[in-house]
């Protein structure tokens, strides 16, 4: 019984410390490059403007009521 309750102990150790990235990068860096940052081919070439305004509601508004004339 005692080697039982040392074996979950020493696996809870080992699965806490991968998540929290002793173990190299933890589950939730996963996909996240910060070198990728470096490595661009020409981030000047990406221009910003004024965002163009869309035909679409928004997100709180309600749908407009099609009534038909009686």
């Amino acid at each position: 019984m005692r080697f039982l309750f040392l074996l979950i102990l020493i696996a809870n150790i080992i699965v806490l410390a991968y998540g929290q990235g002793f173990l190299g990068n933890p589950p939730s860096e996963e996909g996240r490059d910060s070198h990728m940052l470096l490595t661009q081919k020409s981030p000047e070439s990406v221009k910003l403007g004024v965002p163009s305004v869309g035909t679409q509601p928004a997100a709180g508004a309600a749908p407009a009521a099609t009534q038909s004339k009686p």
